[in-house]
């Protein structure tokens, strides 16, 4: 569990401030990070090209779980998230995008077992940043009262060297509920 600094409520919108401060936090930091990439439109020597595309030529991955942020600090949410993974790169259709397939187990926020296949596409905004979205076929008992279900997960990707940090926005537990945190898993280059 995180213990983040107890902070006053805003009151525009019931948005927490408490809430906020890590999110910048993790912002500020992917903004630090950003600034060891070329930026958007920027023509990249021929030499960090080729090397960029030697790292995007593993097809297969482990994903390696994780962590997750909550928004809603009430629940007591288990934050620290292990599991395991494959991730495999179906298609390169065109250079700046990759069709991948995901297939992971790992324990959630509800301190359940969750199981996922999924299919995404994935656009290069710079050699190092990638950002898309995966349709997933999902159980845990955490979520649908325990049946399986589809959902679509946004994420953003940073290709640093071999590894590649992952960012993704979880699934809402229903459809009243809105964003209810960020998950944090890397993936691994195996072939």
């Amino acid at each position: 569990q995180w213990n983040f600094p107890q902070g006053d409520r805003v009151s525009d919108g019931g948005v927490e401030e408490e809430i906020l401060r890590p999110m910048l936090r993790i912002l500020a930091i992917a903004g630090l990070i950003s600034l060891s990439s070329p930026p958007l439109g920027a023509k990249e020597v021929a030499d960090d090209a080729s090397r960029s595309h030697e790292r995007s030529e593993a097809n297969l991955g482990l994903n390696i779980f994780g962590l997750s942020f909550h928004t809603n600090r009430d629940k007591e949410y288990n934050e620290l998230n292990p599991g395991i993974g494959l991730r495999y790169t179906l298609w390169r259709p065109v250079p700046d995008w990759s069709v991948l397939g995901d297939s992971s187990i790992y324990y959630d926020s509800s301190r359940a077992w969750a199981k996922y296949l999924g299919v995404g596409a994935y656009y290069s905004l710079t050699s190092s940043w990638k950002v898309g979205v995966t349709i997933v076929y999902a159980q845990s008992e955490s979520y649908n009262r325990g049946k399986p279900f589809f959902a679509a997960v946004p994420g953003l990707a940073f290709d640093y060297r071999p590894v590649v940090l992952n960012v993704v926005l979880l699934p809402s537990e229903d459809a009243a509920s809105k964003v209810t945190g960020l998950a944090v898993f890397l993936t691994i280059p195996i072939k």
